[in-house]
């Protein structure tokens, strides 16, 4: 068994407000075994592939994202809710820090795209 925390990376920053809220549903979560050596040309070699029974994961998620806003604003209708597939896999930083990489985020929605590529840089 690893010693890496699973649990911290749940819990809220103390003193950090609430960047914005939104509710995920109609989840589906699809994942295959994948040999460490296949992803690892495609991590950054600061991070560390996480792994399960000796593999690494990877995950392809479909949902419905709902009431997406940032939380100083009210929901915006039709910028609010549209659908989201991801593609990931695990990792952490030295046994530590468990984290999510994602190879792609695609969203229906082109608003909130531009929004989450300028407030929190993502690709």
């Amino acid at each position: 068994m690893d010693d890496i925390d699973r649990i911290a990376p749940t819990r809220r920053p103390e003193g950090r407000r609430v960047a914005q809220h939104q509710t995920w549903e109609t989840l589906l979560f699809l994942h295959w075994r994948v040999p460490v050596e296949a992803l690892r040309p495609l991590i950054p070699e600061a991070l560390e592939i996480d792994t399960f029974d000796g593999d690494a994961w990877v995950g392809l998620v479909p949902f419905t994202m709902r009431g997406v806003r940032l939380s100083w604003l009210p929901a915006v209708p039709g910028t609010s809710d549209f659908h989201e597939t991801n593609l990931r896999t695990y990792v952490h930083h030295r046994g530590k820090n468990p984290g999510v990489w994602f190879f792609t985020l695609e969203a229906a929605a082109w608003i909130p795209v531009q929004v989450a590529r300028a407030g929190w840089h993502l690709p």
